[in-house]
């Protein structure tokens, strides 16, 4: 299950930058008299009246009064927006400050081991959810004949050279990842080159290396693998990681880095 705090304190500096901003706007407007802007309908028109609170008068505002309408209506808005942001913020802290969704797995984690024995989590510990991950998405399941001849360090056989700076990378990073696992799609079978799992949210992702993007017909071959994915329902930049290479592009390693932390940690 993925936990949502990061995202909420993303929120609440969101938030924090629009306060910042509501401030400066509520104060270009603390020197306008007391005050507001009543508005009513007449024959399906709206009319406007500026209502003096220090006076208790009610002023017809015709068409030279439109500039002091707008100012008087703007700062309305901006004050009860400045309420509102403030009001969320101060939810928004509150919740934070109690939401921990790791407590539900520690709920499991923190039984004895004599209770644990007889206990089916309802969500699965990380170690347990990785493992029972790794046997749902067994990998070197491509049945063509072309036989891995790097070794990655955790042992297995891959393709290219380029296939195992990814997969030493994913090792490297602590994540996940099976070597070319079954996928149906559609009325398809594809083997990705790699399955891959976000720890933090749960989420298995699919990692495809583009090694000869220069050659017409292996582009044109790998455009429609991609629209394929994307037809059923595996996205770019969501549940979809591309890498691509050729010969007078070699694969970045930094960039490999990048989309790990962006989509996998």
């Amino acid at each position: 299950m993925e936990n949502y705090k990061e995202k909420l304190e993303e929120q609440l500096q969101q938030l924090n930058e629009l306060i910042k901003t509501s401030n400066k706007n509520v104060a270009k407007y603390r020197d306008l008299p007391d005050g507001h802007i009543h508005v009513s309908k007449s024959h399906g028109y709206a009319q406007y009246y500026f209502v003096d609170k220090e006076q208790g008068s009610r002023k017809y505002m015709g068409s030279d009064g439109e500039k002091l309408v707008r100012k008087y209506i703007q700062r309305d808005y901006e004050n009860a927006m400045n309420r509102k942001l403030k009001t969320l913020r101060m939810r928004l802290q509150r919740f934070i400050c109690t939401y921990d969704i790791a407590d539900l797995t520690g709920m499991y984690e923190h039984l004895s081991e004599g209770r644990r024995r007889y206990v089916e989590p309802l969500i699965e510990p990380g170690e347990q959810l990785i493992e029972k991950w790794m046997e749902d998405n067994m990998g070197q399941k491509n049945p063509f004949p072309k036989d891995g001849i790097f070794k990655t360090y955790r042992g297995e056989m891959v393709r290219s050279k380029s296939e195992k700076i990814i997969a030493d990378t994913l090792e490297k990073m602590k994540v996940p990842y099976q070597y070319e696992p079954m996928l149906e799609l559609g009325y398809s079978t594809v083997y990705p080159d790699f399955a891959v799992l976000n720890k933090r949210t749960g989420q298995t992702l699919y990692w495809e290396h583009l090694g000869m993007v220069t050659d017409p017909e292996y582009a044109v071959k790998n455009l429609c693998k991609i629209q394929n994915y994307e037809i059923n329902g595996y996205l770019l930049g969501k549940n979809l990681i591309i890498t691509m290479e050729s010969a007078d592009a070699p694969i970045n390693v930094k960039l490999i880095e990048q989309k790990i932390n962006e989509f996998l940690i």
